[in-house]
């Protein structure tokens, strides 16, 4: 089944936090987290597939920084293709081990370490990231994912709508290259309780600049826990023309991890899906299989949004 037909079905479940997955492994590597489906995909198989059992419809692949820009840090731009690559096909081979049912593999597309529209206001004549050196970031990205067998593309924790604009401008060239037609998702973060973004920019601005890319779903992820984005989900379901996504942090970050144990998280998006917002729920940042395993089975039967 396509995942378009089935969203609206019912409200798919999305996995949880994968850095926090990679953390608690206790790897010894330079931080580099995209890296290691190249290095060491034994790892990553084991991570997704434990989202996979717990009850995800939908694993995002470990390539959240997988582009240039962000890869420069670590001199590993010229492996871009290979990153990406490896990345879908150990998501893929993971979902592929679902047994009964189909599990989505969506390829992660995270921001960038600059934004381009403080860059562009700023109008630095030193700073060397453009719009068109992204969207070629961009695109060598989404073409490593597509060839690596993703089933969709997820563009995530945007803070920036010109970074976004970027990155759909090339997943649509890139799929016009192959001839596909690809779902594609997108999630901001809001910095604070004025739901905007970190550049000041409005939700529903950052609707209007990605919906004429023919979004599957929009909504929210990283940024606090599931009850304080419950006012912002509720207000892009009152604009947004497609399904409706939130994978929240565990709450906020404790000397001890995250505030939200799997049973807090489930219960606020379970309030959430009763009231008929949402149609994706996952978890971001503190959020681990035993959180998904439990979103799951609390929203199971519970009808999704219309759209």
């Amino acid at each position: 089944m396509d995942i378009r037909e089935a969203l609206k079905e019912r409200i798919l479940i999305l996995d949880g936090g994968m850095g926090t997955c990679i953390q608690q492994l206790g790897l010894k590597y330079d931080g580099n987290n995209d890296a290691l489906p190249m290095t060491n995909p034994d790892a990553i198989f084991q991570i997704h597939k434990a989202y996979v059992d717990a009850g995800a419809d939908i694993i995002s692949t470990c390539s959240f920084s997988a582009n240039a820009v962000s890869q420069e840090g670590y001199g590993m731009q010229d492996r871009i293709h290979d990153m990406n690559v490896a990345a879908a096909k150990v998501a893929r081979h993971a979902a592929d081990t679902a047994i009964g049912r189909q599990v989505w593999v969506m390829g992660s597309m995270g921001p960038s370490p600059k934004s381009l529209f403080i860059i562009e206001m700023m109008m630095d004549p030193s700073e060397t990231l453009t719009y068109e050196v992204l969207e070629k970031a961009y695109y060598d990205q989404a073409t490593g994912l597509l060839e690596g067998g993703v089933d969709g593309f997820l563009v995530e924790t945007v803070t920036d709508a010109r970074n976004a604009e970027a990155a759909l401008s090339a997943i649509a060239r890139v799929q016009k290259e192959h001839s596909t037609n690809l779902p594609v998702m997108v999630s901001g973060s809001i910095m604070n309780a004025s739901g905007c973004l970190m550049t000041g920019i409005s939700l529903k601005d950052l609707y209007d600049v990605c919906s004429p890319f023919g979004l599957m779903s929009f909504g929210l992820n990283c940024s606090f826990g599931a009850r304080e984005l419950y006012p912002f989900i509720k207000e892009i379901g009152e604009f947004a023309k497609c399904a409706v996504s939130v994978y929240p942090n565990a709450g906020m970050p404790t000397s001890n991890g995250y505030e939200e144990g799997p049973c807090d998280t489930a219960s606020a998006l379970r309030k959430m899906a009763e009231d008929g917002l949402i149609n994706i729920a996952g978890g971001c940042c503190g959020t681990t299989p035993e959180h998904i395993r439990h979103v799951a089975e609390s929203l199971e039967g519970l009808p999704a949004r219309k759209f």
